[in-house]
């Protein structure tokens, strides 16, 4: 299958743009602000079967893409405020939200409102986060719920891929025992040697994962190969990851679309 080739699959009322990646995931997204439906889907997989897996899902599909066009008829701002119909990055993977009341059945009392237990599950196939808040359109509930998810999803994850980067550019370095994930105003990264923790800023989770690899080999060759000259750092760079110079100018833009 050709990667550049256009393909679209229609269904009455709604055309789906299919995306070719090497991957081993077939799954649905949406294009804010527009809602425009799109599935990711393996390079060499029958376009029959990728119709397939769009039909049972079209009701479902039709449902996220009014909400999504009722929150941007009110907003234009592509930031994700936690609020139904925005879109959040895992990983570089868009996600819609849809962001629920808690169950209980009882009003939050002023007092215990910062304390209010949230949660997230997720709808795979169809690339939908479901948050759960005591209160619907708070953004401080809304994203610690998205938190609560993304984290360990994350840390499992880019365990593998840093792994993979650490035996191509210092393969007699040990990689710490553990990968989690903190608020950090001032780095992406540090290492907790005493602990044997590879912390990750919260602000990276959204990133896709070659830039997160990269964020980890910048401070990797700090700490490892500290005095070698910058065409050596570059040579390294390159090795852990091939398209670093992008990965590092869209870290550096503070307007792209996975910033938090």
């Amino acid at each position: 299958m050709d990667s550049g080739q256009i393909e679209v699959i229609g269904f009455p009322g709604i055309d789906v743009p299919v995306r070719r990646d090497p991957t081993q995931e077939i799954y649905l997204a949406l294009l804010p602000p527009d809602a425009q439906p799109y599935v990711v889907a393996p390079l060499d997989l029958p376009i029959g079967e990728i119709a397939a897996f769009v039909q049972p899902r079209l009701e479902l599909l039709k449902e996220l893409r009014s909400e999504m066009l009722k929150h941007f008829s009110k907003t234009k701002s592509l930031r994700c405020h936690f609020r139904t119909g925005d879109i959040a990055h895992l990983l570089g993977r868009p996600f819609m939200l849809r962001v629920n009341p808690l169950s209980s059945g009882k009003k939050t009392t002023r007092g215990t409102r910062s304390r209010a237990n949230v949660s997230a599950t997720m709808h795979h196939d169809i690339s939908v986060i479901n948050l759960y808040v005591a209160q619907v359109g708070n953004f401080d509930q809304g994203r610690a719920a998205f938190m609560s998810y993304a984290r360990p999803v994350f840390s499992h994850n880019i365990q593998s891929l840093l792994k993979q980067c650490m035996e191509r550019v210092f393969p007699q370095a040990a990689l710490p025992s553990q990968v989690n994930c903190r608020p950090m105003r001032d780095a992406w990264i540090r290492f907790d040697d005493e602990r044997g923790i590879v912390w990750f800023s919260d602000s990276l989770i959204p990133y896709p994962a070659h830039a997160v690899v990269y964020a980890f080999l910048v401070e990797a060759i700090k700490r490892y190969a500290p005095d070698i000259s910058d065409d050596e750092r570059q040579a390294l760079l390159t090795q852990g990851v091939i398209n670093w110079q992008e990965m590092r100018d869209l870290l550096a833009d503070k307007n792209n679309r996975f910033a938090l």
